[in-house]
């Protein structure tokens, strides 16, 4: 009797549970921040994978088959949770597009074709990497758990009001501590950072990639080389799941520093949470450029 008291207690606290899958870490950790011991959340993509290419696979969708809500990203980031989603058949599961309220930056003008690489159509896709895009996130998955478990409202707002303090908070501790990367210029491996170099003033000269996607050739790096040394640029930062092969090679060529930075939670050690991921990136940054702050 005591082990089936046991069993059923359990039972009744996973189902008892809002079951959440997200396309990214970044989506999860923040779903875990709002809904608390009352979520069971798991992402599809891994923090240091490149979340534009996942391979769909059948085990994905039996994890959606059994969830009440899927956040994605959107903005054509994520194209492959549409097949996730409908191969899993679950018709009760609510699909949220996270990107809704985001004001969208790099929006294409004219004819996007596939000769222009990885653009996407409806703008940059990688809003996570400004944290005041978390709060409008954050506001959206609140509404989303209490319109799934509206017994637990005041608990969500509880923890979305949390969520919000410790973010403000950490916004000005970061605008303070790392002011120096005002105007600093680097260059990135991919055109995931617009956002990000935006809130922290941050500029980006160069992309090694010469279209988003594309291997970058040995004209290309040429060229960068010789930007390198007529500019004097000091950094080259790249997501986790690139090569160090193109950066080192150019550094080999150059003075410049070279070092790796977290596209996502989970991505490198240190982003172990969506805060955290800010927090470990501006340190690598500022260590980068000789600026650190006491």
């Amino acid at each position: 009797m005591r082990k089936l008291f046991l069993i059923l207690s359990i039972l009744s606290i996973c189902f008892g549970k809002v079951r959440v899958v997200t396309s990214t870490t970044d989506l999860a950790d923040i779903v875990k921040s709002i809904g608390g011991d009352h979520v069971t959340v798991i992402s599809i993509a891994r923090g240091n994978q490149d979340p534009h290419y996942v391979e769909v696979l059948p085990s994905y969708m039996i994890k959606v088959r059994k969830a009440d809500l899927y956040f994605m990203v959107g903005m054509e980031l994520d194209f492959w949770a549409k097949q996730i989603i409908d191969g899993s058949r679950n018709q009760k599961i609510e699909v949220v597009d996270c990107s809704v309220e985001i004001e969208k930056m790099e929006i294409p003008t004219g004819t996007v074709d596939a000769s222009m690489g990885d653009i996407h159509r409806f703008g940059n896709p990688h809003y996570w990497l400004d944290p005041k895009n978390g709060r409008l996130i954050a506001q959206l998955i609140a509404e989303k758990l209490t319109k799934a478990e509206p017994k637990n409202s005041d608990l969500f707002q509880q923890n979305l009001n949390l969520f919000n303090h410790q973010l403000d908070k950490a916004i000005l501790d970061w605008q303070n501590r790392y002011a120096n990367l005002s105007g600093k210029k680097l260059i990135f491996y991919h055109n995931s950072w617009p956002y990000f170099s935006n809130r922290f003033g941050l500029e980006t000269v160069e992309f090694l990639e010469p279209k988003p996607g594309i291997t970058p050739s040995p004209a290309k790096l040429n060229r960068i080389i010789q930007r390198i040394k007529s500019d004097k640029i000091e950094v080259i930062a790249s997501e986790s799941y690139f090569s160090d092969r193109v950066p080192k090679f150019i550094a080999s060529k150059t003075k410049v520093k070279t070092v790796k930075l977290a596209q996502s939670v989970g991505a490198i050690e240190g982003a172990d949470s969506y805060i955290h991921l800010f927090e470990t990136n501006l340190k690598i940054l500022s260590k980068a450029f000789g600026v650190e702050h006491d």
